[in-house]
């Protein structure tokens, strides 16, 4: 090589690496983080009526009768959302039984005569609040070095 070269060797620098990559091999602390703001984007489409996508919920006959909010009369959905972190992937759910045509929508009841509206309370890939995640991401490898 013509010109200047300078070739720096660090055991700092070396150490920073080390450390860095030993806390990639187990991101569960991070994947917790990430389960949380799931959570509460959740939390925040229980308490406004209003998908993590922006869009309203429509209303349901039992609040338009009542005066209640939709989907929280019992508050039994919103409250059993939960966090499953692991050293590469977080999983966020529920095990209520009727969680999934609140989110999704689709015909329920007998002979499958009711339609009920979709009413995301869970983020989708589109609506996930990634400049948290970002950021949370930007932390925890700042917490590395």
């Amino acid at each position: 090589m013509s010109g200047l070269s300078v070739k720096i060797e660090s055991i700092q620098m070396e150490a920073m690496l080390n450390e860095l990559a030993g806390r990639m091999d187990d991101l569960t602390p991070v994947m917790q983080t990430i389960g949380e703001i799931i959570v509460e984007q959740a939390d925040t489409a229980f308490e406004t009526g209003v998908a993590p996508d922006g869009t309203a919920w429509p209303a349901s006959g039992r609040a338009l009768a009542t005066g209640g909010q939709t989907l929280i009369d019992t508050a039994i959905l919103r409250n059993s959302i939960n966090v499953l972190a692991t050293e590469n992937q977080v999983e966020v759910g529920t095990n209520v039984l009727y969680a999934a045509i609140h989110q999704l929508g689709g015909k329920a009841g007998r002979g499958k005569k009711t339609v009920i509206p979709s009413r995301p309370f869970l983020p989708d890939q589109d609506s996930l609040d990634w400049p948290e995640v970002k950021a949370t991401l930007q932390d925890f490898l700042k917490g590395a070095l």
